[in-house]
């Protein structure tokens, strides 16, 4: 399957979808309501973004964003 160019701010949107996970998954430090609420945040944005509108994308393009984002995170911090 080819892969899809995503817009950078969707992209970065999604990259800060999964840091924010990751700092909720560590042992509680006393800003989890503050992190729920970025969550909550960058998921809103992330799923009313204007690239799902457009025609033709599907759960797949979900997955490759995520999968997308993943490899930009890890660039990032090398």
């Amino acid at each position: 399957m080819a892969r899809t160019a995503f817009p950078d701010d969707l992209l970065l949107t999604q990259v800060h979808v999964i840091r924010t996970y990751t700092a909720l998954a560590q042992p509680p430090g006393g800003h989890t309501t503050d992190l729920r609420h970025q969550l909550i945040e960058g998921l809103r944005r992330l799923y009313a973004h204007p690239y799902w509108t457009e025609p033709g994308h599907s759960y797949a393009d979900l997955v490759d964003l995520r999968r997308a984002a993943r490899d930009h995170a890890w660039v990032e911090a090398a």
